[in-house]
């Protein structure tokens, strides 16, 4: 019998040892991750500190052990490293949460003849960044697919971009051959908000069908989903993929995004 308990012991370490060689691995990949973004933005930097503490935690599992069982001796300290786990706990629920809103999100279809919205993203110069190509490619294979359907590209002028995103948008349309008079150019905006807002007004301007159909990346579909409810759109998901290196990073922004969105822009 005791045998058995030990070999059984044994066992437990042996798998927990496992378990923390996998945390720490996985968690060396995701910064890794992280930083082949190569920004230096709120996504990255949390992204980087929430795999960092768990890489640690893994490695240094047993000095941390005792440690909180030294610190949890005190009564107050108990609380509040019970309260501290409780709102990691949270946390990683919502952020699990949070990403299956964004899949849920992207995949909501379109109504039938849905007029497309393209979301601007960042131009280098003249040309679409890799982001925008992406959602303009997504674009390109909806509108072919959907000959009689028209498309608002919403993008303003930023820092750095010498035309603005709609011109730079209408520009790679219409060299694949899409026929410029099924293009509106939006080019005021410059946050989503306003891409949903200034494009609804030429839909309406142009008498064209109110429902949209809204190209952006997968993670941003249920954000641009929440916008354009709030502005009284309806509205489907046309979901460009993301870069694979800006995933983590961008995923990780947008999860802080979402409650950002609906606590304090819904006025």
């Amino acid at each position: 019998m005791e045998n058995t308990i030990k070999e059984r012991k044994k066992i437990t370490e042996i798998i927990i040892i496992i378990l923390r060689i996998i945390a720490a691995a996985v968690s060396a990949g995701m910064i890794y991750w992280y930083m082949l973004s190569g920004f230096l933005a709120f996504g990255n930097v949390a992204g980087i500190f929430i795999f960092t503490v768990i890489s640690m935690a893994a490695v240094f599992w047993q000095p941390l052990l005792k440690f909180l069982h030294k610190l949890r001796r005190k009564k107050a300290m108990k609380i509040i490293t019970d309260i501290l786990l409780v709102l990691i706990l949270l946390f990683f629920v919502y952020a699990v949460s949070a990403i299956g809103l964004m899949i849920y999100g992207s995949e909501k279809k379109p109504e039938k003849g849905s007029t497309v919205v393209v979301l601007g993203c960042q131009v280098r110069g003249t040309q679409p960044s890799h982001t925008l190509k992406m959602r303009l490619d997504a674009a390109y294979s909806y509108l072919s697919a959907n000959p009689e359907t028209k498309a608002v590209l919403s993008g303003g002028k930023g820092t750095h971009e010498d035309i603005s995103e709609a011109q730079c948008m209408y520009n790679y349309l219409t060299d694949k051959g899409i026929d410029s008079t099924r293009l509106y150019l939006e080019d005021r905006s410059t946050t989503t908000q306003e891409n949903i807002r200034f494009a609804k007004e030429i839909i309406e301007r142009n008498n064209l069908n109110p429902s949209i159909a809204v190209v952006t990346d997968w993670y941003h579909e249920f954000r641009a989903g929440i916008i354009c409810k709030r502005q009284g759109v309806s509205y489907g998901a046309v979901s460009a993929d993301t870069p694979a290196y800006l995933t983590a990073h961008l995923v990780t922004r947008e999860i802080f995004a979402i409650p950002n969105e609906i606590l304090f822009k819904g006025n």
